[in-house]
């Protein structure tokens, strides 16, 4: 396969952060420095609590580093499925506290001079077929029954390199894309000027685990005593979590091309009952992935290495249904935490008397979701309740 392994939104000049050495003590520990981890960081910082980050690579590394780059609400279930997963009442509450996370975010990153690594212009579910049209149509009817926006498009107002007889779609104004690690980086730096510590190539060791009134969190360099510890590591959840064992590592394969001299999507799409998704990004180049259940069994694994069948198969995608022959210039693979209910994770820890709490597996779905999990969490380590914590499912679900 031709094209870099290092994600797109990672191929850029960075010095890293130094590693934790030696004994340092903090209020609270947050494990994973990605949108989980910063955005708890951020919460807790409010609250007047001192916080220390620890990554076992660097900022947005991790899955918030080596996703497609979308910026999008709800759950990973399209809507009218959630209702029938989860009772109508959740379905209301996730999808409405991602609507109002999404515009959190936006508030944040402005504030923090990252606004223009997002692009909010909405985005496309694209029905494929005659049969996902059904679910689409189906889709839009409970969006709308429940007064959540949501546009039908008809298959000949799709855009030109999309229409086909018998598809059609349904578009999200309130979604859209972003630059994952420019913007995560800018929040990191962010934190750092209001005295948060953020320490990176600090991999920890093993789960934090109870020390005195306290938690211990060891690397491989150093020890965080702490009151309270946060896991925020999507994927890697049960190896730090053994309890979180619903949660599994995936794979998720991207890619991306060249910069293009033409507009071809004017906004996100996802396709095949979300199992691709494409944009072009700001300056040109188109990002896809997808293919996931081509990869099968094969997928279930912690360890991003990209798979040449499925990126052949996104090499067919990109040529057949966008018509694009640019080059490929990078190849990659995320690991995501994905559940079968398939509901997030976040709360305590069982068994750590509410000192170590964990928040992941969105499966697929975190740049949004996470963010509404931190609340959750920061909410539970400074008042030890939160209104929202009906949201997700328990770490041991």
């Amino acid at each position: 396969m031709t094209g870099s392994p290092v994600p797109l939104w990672q191929d850029e000049p960075y010095s890293p952060r130094p590693p934790l050495e030696g004994e340092v003590r903090a209020d609270v520990c947050v494990v994973g420095a990605g949108v989980g981890g910063l955005a708890t960081a951020r919460r807790l910082l409010d609250a007047g609590l001192s916080v220390v980050v620890l990554d076992r690579h660097e900022v947005a590394s991790g899955a918030s580093g080596r996703n497609g780059g979308f910026f999008i609400a709800g759950a990973a279930p399209m809507y009218h499925e959630t209702r029938d997963l989860w009772g109508r009442e959740r379905a209301v509450a996730v999808h409405a506290a991602t609507l109002a996370t999404q515009r959190e975010v936006l508030e944040v990153a402005d504030a923090v001079g990252a606004r223009s690594h997002f692009r909010v212009g909405g985005l496309l579910r694209l029905a494929v077929d005659a049969a996902e049209a059904d679910d689409v149509r189906a889709n839009a009817a409970a969006l709308a029954e429940d007064g959540f926006p949501g546009e039908l498009v008809a298959g000949g107002d799709l855009p030109d390199p999309l229409a086909r007889p018998g598809r059609a779609g349904l578009f999200f104004p309130h979604d859209g894309s972003v630059h994952p690690v420019r913007w995560l980086r800018a929040l990191a730096a962010a934190l750092e000027s209001r005295g948060a510590r953020v320490l990176e190539h600090s991999p920890v060791v093993a789960p934090p685990a109870a020390d005195g009134d306290g938690v211990c969190v060891r690397t491989a360099s150093g020890v965080v005593r702490c009151d309270r510890a946060v896991v925020a590591v999507d994927g890697d959840l049960a190896a730090l979590v053994p309890s979180a064992g619903a949660v599994r590592p995936r794979r998720l394969n991207m890619l991306a091309t060249a910069p293009l001299r033409r507009t071809v999507l004017p906004f996100p799409v996802y396709a095949r009952f979300g199992h691709e998704y494409v944009h072009q990004t700001a300056d040109g180049r188109i990002a896809l992935g997808g293919f996931s259940d081509l990869d099968g069994d094969a997928s279930w694994t912690d360890r991003a290495e990209a798979s040449t069948a499925v990126q052949d198969r996104l090499d067919r995608w990109l040529a057949e249904e966008l018509g694009v022959d640019a080059p490929v210039t990078h190849r990659w693979a995320g690991v995501v935490g994905f559940a079968e209910d398939p509901l997030p994770r976040c709360g305590p820890v069982p068994g750590t008397d509410g000192r170590v709490l964990a928040l992941g597996g969105y499966n697929g779905t975190g740049h949004v979701q996470a963010w509404v999990a931190s609340r959750v969490v920061a909410d539970l380590v400074v008042a030890g309740g939160s209104p929202s914590a009906g949201l997700y499912a328990a770490v041991d679900a």
